[in-house]
């Protein structure tokens, strides 16, 4: 008799394999299929969809990148190295967009209740447990960020380093747009030649392949010793809440700024908890870690962390005329790629309000936007416009997990750089159509269609796509529960009368 006990647990542990039917994973899916439900349903669905997209953009990181792949010249498997390492990373952006696309695509109430029948089902567990996989990866990153913010500054890209340095200038009266050196910095802060940004002047004029990082090296230190890097960018190339932010540490000489942008991270994180309903939050936890995406641009110093948490204040509060229009601007003063969500945003409360509330917001943002920069265009004008046209008007490399991906690898030829900004901006006017059909019932979509056009243009940093997954579900969970909210508010109140 107990043999056969045995017999039937052991069985059914592999049912429970086979099937993925585990107690724990109830928590994900709820057993309730009454139509009271059906909303907390069709959200747990598209939560799989968000964590195929992190899982994508999580690979992108770990994929070849050219100068990668130039270190095998003159190997017989490079034409195999330069096929993978340039179809996996403009595969796997392609595969996140795609995948937040499914997150966000509108359904009717027939197709909600005809998922219902697949709700919890087998594809969906299998979607959880590599989700899973994503959650121990980023446990181990979160422990190192933690561990990193105790540990002096580590800068792995310039754009951080050259924010902290320049909140150091400000504090020493010294103009952060004119001032700037990324000599200087490389003394002061030990930078690798590898987390610079190389111009096509200089040793590297007339390249548009990548610099090796050997090149990188052997150019760095000549500049070093030669006091001058036209080679490599030196310009403050955001607008001035990029530093601003930073004086606090630059005041108390703390230059490992890690602690600010793991702050940014909890507080999203913290709003996704409080904005989503109680069957939602296990999924929210679980975003929270694996999204290594996110973490990885903590771990970095990345702003995209402080500006995207800017706008999902934006878009949260947007039913509150100043609350969001401030928040707003002043993602518009710390980075150039929040600019891509204003037309947006924009849109949004024209669909939903009307046209003269749009023109009081933008005047609000645009004020903020002047307040915070003004000292510095009074200071020096034509400095901060360079500092800020930046990314835009030097001569950078081609770089990223777009189109250009392919012109990087030598699969596609290089094409006239006005050419990819023609195609970025007809991407541009095709996701305004989409966003202008469906910002009513998805407000939350501009996370998604805001960044589509940079997938064309000539810098497609993986950087501009990891910042969007998590945030896009934090908005589609508060959307829902605002609307449940409005909905049994007359309810409430007739049962009060």
């Amino acid at each position: 008799m107990e043999q056969q006990l045995g017999l039937t647990r052991t069985t059914q542990s592999r049912r429970a394999w086979l099937t993925l039917n585990y107690r724990w994973m109830h928590l994900f899916f709820t057993k309730n299929l009454s139509p009271g439900y059906l909303t907390v349903i069709d959200l747990q669905r598209r939560a799989t969809w968000i964590g195929l997209a992190l899982l994508c953009q999580s690979l992108v990181g770990v994929t070849p990148a050219s100068t990668f792949i130039q270190g095998f010249d003159g190997q017989w498997y490079l034409p195999l190295l330069e096929l993978s390492g340039g179809l996996l990373p403009i595969g796997l952006t392609i595969g996140g967009i795609f995948a937040m696309w499914k997150a966000i695509q509108p359904t009717t109430l027939r197709q909600r209740l005809e998922s219902t029948e697949q709700h919890g089902g087998r594809a969906q567990r299998m979607a959880l447990l590599r989700t899973l996989i994503l959650f121990l990866v980023g446990a181990v990153v979160a422990i190192v960020i933690i561990v990193q913010c105790f540990l002096p500054p580590s800068f792995s890209n310039d754009g951080t380093s050259l924010d902290t340095n320049a909140a150091q200038l400000l504090l020493q009266g010294k103009n952060p747009y004119t001032s700037s050196s990324i000599l200087d910095i490389a003394r002061d802060f030990a930078i690798q030649p590898g987390w610079t940004t190389p111009l096509r002047v200089g040793q590297f004029a007339g390249k548009l392949d990548y610099p090796s990082s050997v090149e990188m090296r052997s150019t760095f230190d000549t500049a070093l010793k030669a006091g001058q890097a036209p080679e490599f960018e030196s310009k403050v190339s955001y607008p001035a809440l990029s530093f601003l932010t930073l004086i606090p540490f630059a005041l108390f000489k703390f230059y490992n700024v890690l602690p600010f942008y793991l702050l940014c991270y909890i507080a999203l994180a913290w709003i996704a908890w409080k904005v989503s309903k109680q069957q939602l939050r296990p999924w929210i936890l679980l975003f929270t870690l694996a999204n290594v995406p996110m973490l990885t641009s903590v771990i970095g110093g990345n702003l995209d962390i402080f500006y995207i948490l800017l706008l999902v204040l934006a878009w949260l509060f947007r039913d509150k005329r100043w609350l969001s229009a401030i928040f707003l601007g002043l993602a518009m003063a710390s980075k150039q790629i929040a600019w891509f969500f204003v037309p947006f945003y924009l849109m949004m409360v024209w669909r939903n309000i009307d046209r003269r509330e749009t023109i009081y917001r933008a005047m609000i943002a645009g004020m903020v936007v002047v307040v915070i920069n003004l000292p510095f265009v009074i200071w020096n004008p034509g400095a901060w416009l360079a500092g800020v046209l930046a990314p835009m008007a030097d001569p950078m490399f081609p770089l990223g997990v777009g189109l250009i991906d392919l012109s990087a690898f030598h699969l596609l030829p290089y094409l006239p750089s006005w050419v990819y900004l023609l195609l970025e901006l007809g991407a541009m006017g095709g996701a305004l159509a989409v966003y202008w059909r469906i910002c009513r019932v998805c407000p939350e979509a501009a996370m998604l269609l805001a960044v589509v056009p940079l997938f064309f243009a000539w810098r497609s940093l993986p950087s501009y796509f990891s910042c969007t997954a998590f945030p896009l579900f934090i908005l589609m969970v508060a959307r829902h529960r605002t609307t449940a909210d409005k909905g049994n508010r007359p309810k409430a109140q007739k049962a009060i009368g």
